[in-house]
């Protein structure tokens, strides 16, 4: 019997018992659907996951913080380090950071942030939503992150609008003008240092006479008339004051002195500005993308070029001034380079990410990669993908039961013709495929009808469901579910084999029937 023909026979058989068919296919459906849907959401977490690792740096980045104590001079992050990790194998390229914080005022609001400078290769990975990148020339100018303004205080009530009523302030980043307040650096100086008491006896001899001389006396009248004398004049000075007896300095209520001086001294408290400070006018190029809702690794953050960065800190720090958030020696004396907050080590291959880390971390620096965590992701969202598959895999477990319950019932209402099929000369491997295609035809119809069930269901998550839940937990906007190809054949290549499998029993049991039994059944 040719393919063709069993084939045929197959599908006519299945059309016979359209009812029982369309019963046993829906469960199939459901199966695979359930099983699709499950795996696309798990594969859509993870796509996001990795998305938001994209942004923060890439699978070839490696981050370098400094973990030493003020002093270790070997340990700094500065250019001589950057040279020397630039010389290290398998590395293209290190871009540095270096972090200035300050208070700023916009309005009647004021806030505190970190201005991160960094090199314009850097800035070309953050998308802008409004404005333009910060130039390399002039005067500084600011990317402001885009949910920086959900950070504002009112300086008149001391309140946080965003916390309080829910709602952002309404200021105009890109409008409205920004102050940025100068904290004043700690100057030092060489007259500063504490002197050892031993030093004072320096050049001194051994033989150098401290007594004191026979005629040397202290005249003790002259202290006594002089305090006499002055508390005579206080004794005075508090009679002509004016104040009786019955004086009452307790604060008076009606004046309400000690609340007035209370609120006043709060008010005050209100500002992160000091009269100590320098005000300086802050120029917004530009502003991250994303709406208040949306968060990313730059939203609370501003970014800068680090060379206009450190030509503005130049021009408001003395040379011996102690830059705040910048390290000292051992005597307390700046630098005279600023050192960095963090490195950024870009590696030629993720395949030699693990040797440049480790290397690192040899010199006794802090370092991690995204490529270490990430591992560790994958391996969680695996188990995550396994438990939702598993969830699916129970209903078309049933499903399965079902096919081989439909193939068993056919057998039963089939034998006198598989008693005659025997008879003509029909081999036992044909009657075998027959059954085994009639149930492969189940799986692969319930399997198809079900992928294009996931696919809508996935629609459905993806336009409704994606934008609330992808935004508040990982800040980016991207789909929920992801069903890829593979993951399309291999559901409709599962359903088909699982329906052969539920199908397989069935026919054996079919060839295993005597001729003349099954004809002699009615």
């Amino acid at each position: 019997m040719r393919i063709s023909d069993i084939l045929g026979m197959s599908l006519a058989n299945l059309w016979k018992r359209k009812m029982r068919t369309v019963l046993t296919v829906l469960g199939v459906v459901i199966g695979t659907a359930s099983i699709v849907v499950m795996l696309s959401l798990g594969l859509g977490l993870k796509q996001a996951m990795m998305a938001q690792v994209g942004s923060a740096g890439g699978l070839t980045e490696i981050m370098v913080y400094s973990d030493a104590a003020y002093g270790s001079d070997d340990l700094l992050l500065d250019d001589k380090t950057i040279e020397k990790f630039s010389q290290m194998e398998f590395v293209e390229n290190v871009q540095p950071q270096l972090i200035y914080s300050m208070p700023f005022q916009i309005g009647n609001y004021e806030g505190y942030m970190d201005i991160i400078g960094v090199s314009q290769e850097y800035l070309q990975k953050i998308t802008i939503g409004e404005g333009k990148y910060p130039s390399a020339k002039g005067e500084m100018s600011l990317l402001v992150g885009n949910q920086m303004i959900m950070s504002l205080m009112d300086v008149k009530t001391g309140e946080w609008p965003d916390f309080e009523s829910g709602e952002a302030p309404n200021v105009d980043f890109m409008k409205t003008p920004v102050i940025g307040g100068i904290e004043e650096g700690e100057n030092y100086s060489e007259d500063d240092d504490t002197t050892d008491p031993e030093d004072l006896l320096d050049g001194v001899g051994d033989n150098a006479d401290f007594s004191v001389p026979e005629d040397f006396s202290i005249d003790t009248n002259d202290f006594e008339d002089d305090s006499d004398a002055d508390s005579d004049a206080d004794s005075e000075d508090d009679s002509d004051a004016g104040f009786g007896d019955d004086t009452d300095f307790s604060p008076d209520d009606e004046t309400g002195t000690d609340d007035a001086f209370e609120d006043d001294w709060e008010e005050e408290n209100y500002s992160y500005f000091s009269d100590e400070m320098k005000r300086v006018k802050l120029n917004v190029s530009g502003i991250t993308e994303g709406d208040l809702d949306t968060y990313t690794d730059y939203s609370y953050s501003c970014y800068t070029d680090i060379d206009t960065l450190k030509a503005f800190l130049k021009k408001n720090y003395s040379l011996n001034a102690v830059v705040p958030g910048q390290p000292t020696d051992k005597s307390g004396k700046p630098y005279r380079d600023y050192k960095y907050t963090q490195l950024t080590v870009k590696v030629d291959d993720a395949d030699n990410v693990e040797a440049v880390l480790e290397e690192i971390q040899t010199m006794g620096y802090q370092a991690d990669a995204n490529k270490e965590w990430l591992e560790e992701i994958e391996k969680e969202f695996m188990i995550i993908e396994a438990v939702l598959g598993g969830i699916g895999a129970v209903a078309m477990l049933v499903a399965a039961i079902s096919i081989a319950n439909t193939m068993t019932m056919s057998i039963y209402e089939r034998t006198k013709e598989i008693g005659v099929m025997k008879v003509l000369g029909c081999g036992l491997g044909n009657i075998r495929s027959m059954f085994l295609s009639e149930a492969a035809f189940i799986g692969f119809i319930g399997g198809v009808v079900g992928l294009l069930l996931s696919y809508s269901i996935s629609f459905l998550l993806n336009q409704f469901l994606a934008p609330i839940f992808m935004a508040d937990m990982y800040g980016v906007d991207m789909n929920i579910s992801a069903i890829p190809l593979w993951l399309a054949l291999v559901a409709i290549a599962f359903s088909t084999v699982v329906g052969m499998i539920a199908g397989f029993f069935p026919a054996q049991r079919a060839t295993r029937l005597s001729p003349l039994a099954a004809i002699r059944n009615e």
